[in-house]
């Protein structure tokens, strides 16, 4: 038993990964092996963005930076997605792709998300728990909560669910901030980073998070200048960090104009208290018609740190409190109305479940080992494994009962997607969130990718000096050839983005657009090689750049300090 327990000491970090990849690996079971998905909401979205990285990839973009554009996806117009939606984190599932194409591919790629996901949130629950046991098992009861399984597997909301691995980096930076050791202010940089090049959104929501939980410093009210600078020193290091999206995106936002995300109205999109826990307690398999839910794990945890409640700290009952506080946020007893104009693109409330979700998992599975008072090491192992069973059963109860749900479903009601469609899904998405509304007036002929549509006249009658000989997809754009009885103006089937260049014959143009931001070219008597390709501009470069060398410096330091045997930049 002594040498089973040294080995343990020892060999820790590696029976957690293998414990994690195991468990992650499990949740995708069902849907890994038949090769099914669900097209949830928003799954098609980011199934052509993924695909689109792929396929970017196989045409010779280099693997380790993010293309601007999707020639392929989107129906094939040469969307610049990527500008407008952070990606980074989908490169691991492009690679993937290369490897194992399809919806088997993709499954393995939210394992490794999961696994992340799982390892992150261990860490931080370690360094506030001191434990790592209890450490795991909040990364347990964190990552399999019922309302992360909604979002991939029932609103198939990738951004949202990857953004997941890093919200516990948030909440111990904020923590450190507030009321830990400010030193350790980075770890909200890079945990708002994380959430910055994920699910943009979602920083909003972090935003309201870093509010909320700044209140802990009122528990011990010391260094508040310099717990205040820290604040700002993180804000600084976020925007150093995530330069090489937001520079691009602010570029792109000055070129067009204008550029709305979808808003709801906040009060009519929060959930019903009484659905609310109605989802959460009565079952255990999620489904569009149960949509939002907290779990049940989250209800039995919080009857378990009530009846703890005075044995636990001042810190971990303002943890409670405000992790309560997100629940509340996510109702419609919430007054949303005079928030509805700086709040709006959060769409739905009920994103502050996932906000939630960690500190409650904390000071849940802290108030476990308090009520239960085991004498022993050994009773506390066999206490935390008891509850760990019980977790992953509820998972894979909910994931396996939601995927027999599917199977017996009538045609479409589960929107189940075969190995078959898998092509067609993720190609063939219509979403145009990032066109502005004056062409999005154009868009539909503009994905027909015909020169001879585009250049009809008012009178219905397509242009008989042009005549379209070929197009041909590249990896940043198009090239078309066509013939024309004389010189004249015409209409490319392109909308016009900053970064987009023309060529005509091997001479370049200025980009011309209309007022619905159709490209338009001058073309010769004759043939014409008509070349529209994306090319860097040089805010992409300098911002890429910056980041490059901010994420380089933050990560040489924190080597250089562990090497040196330095509390990883405390001291």
């Amino acid at each position: 038993m002594e040498h089973l327990k040294r080995f343990c000491r020892a060999h820790g970090w590696a029976l957690e990964a293998g414990l994690f990849l195991g468990l992650s690996l499990l949740w995708v079971l069902p849907w890994l092996l038949s090769g099914q998905t669900v097209a949830g909401n928003d799954l098609a979205f980011h199934l052509n963005r993924l695909r689109g990285l792929a396929d970017q990839l196989r045409l010779g973009a280099p693997w380790w930076r993010v293309p601007p554009l999707s020639t392929t996806t989107f129906m094939g117009w040469g969307y610049p997605i990527n500008l407008f939606y952070p990606a980074v984190m989908l490169l691991p599932g492009a690679w993937l792709q290369l490897m194992a194409w399809g919806a088997r591919g993709f499954y393995l790629y939210l394992a490794l998300v999961t696994w992340a996901t799982l390892a992150i949130a261990a860490w931080v629950a370690r360094r506030l728990l001191h434990s790592r046991l209890q450490g795991v098992l909040v990364a347990l009861v964190y990552t399999f909560s019922q309302y992360r399984l909604i979002d991939f597997f029932v609103r198939g909301a990738l951004g949202e669910g990857i953004a997941f691995a890093f919200l516990p980096l948030v909440f111990y930076g904020v923590y450190c901030i507030a009321y830990g050791d400010y030193r350790q202010w980075y770890w909200l940089a890079v945990g708002m980073a994380g959430v910055t090049l994920t699910h943009v959104l979602s920083v909003l929501l972090c935003a309201v998070g870093v509010v909320l939980f700044m209140g802990l410093w009122g528990l011990r009210r010391t260094a508040g200048w310099a717990r205040l600078s820290r604040l700002g020193l993180a804000t600084l290091l976020t925007l150093l960090l995530t330069a090489s999206f937001l520079v691009p995106l602010a570029e792109q936002g000055h070129f067009l104009g204008h550029i709305g995300v979808q808003q709801y109205a906040l009060a009519d999109s929060a959930v019903r208290p009484g659905e609310l826990v109605k989802n959460s307690l009565l079952t255990l398999t999620p489904t569009p018609d149960h949509l939002v839910s907290l779990g049940l794990m989250f209800w039995l945890l919080a009857g378990v740190t009530l009846l703890s409640w005075r044995k636990l700290t001042g810190v971990e009952r303002y943890t409670f409190v405000a992790g309560w506080v997100c629940v509340w946020l996510a109702t419609s007893w919430f007054p949303w109305a005079p928030f509805q104009p700086l709040l709006g693109m959060l769409q739905f409330p009920w994103r502050f479940l996932a906000l939630a979700s960690f500190p409650l998992a904390v000071v849940g599975i802290r108030a476990v080992i308090v009520l239960g008072q085991p004498a022993n090491r050994r009773e506390r192992v066999g206490l935390l494994m008891a509850i760990a069973v019980i977790t992953v059963s509820f998972q894979v109860m909910g994931n396996v009962g939601f995927y027999h749900w599917v199977q017996e479903q009538p045609d479409g009601r589960g929107t189940l997607m075969l190995s078959s469609d898998y092509r067609a899904q993720s190609t063939q998405d219509p979403n145009g969130d990032y066109v502005t509304p004056r062409g999005l007036v154009a868009l539909d002929a503009v994905r027909t990718h015909s020169l001879a549509v585009m250049n009809t006249q008012r009178n219905g009658q397509r242009l008989r000096s042009l005549r379209a000989l070929s197009r041909e997809t590249l990896r940043t754009g198009y090239r078309y050839r066509l013939v024309s009885t004389h010189a004249q103006w015409l209409k490319l089937p392109q909308l016009g983005y900053a970064g987009y260049r023309v060529t005509v014959n091997g001479r370049a143009q200025p980009l011309h657009v209309d007022g619905n931001d159709v490209v338009h070219v001058h073309v010769k008597v004759g043939r014409n090689w008509v070349t529209y390709r994306y090319q860097r501009t040089a805010l992409q470069r300098w911002s890429g750049w910056l980041s490059l060398v901010v994420w380089l410096g933050l990560l040489g330091t924190g080597s250089w300090r562990r090497w040196r045997h330095v509390d990883f930049y405390t001291k």
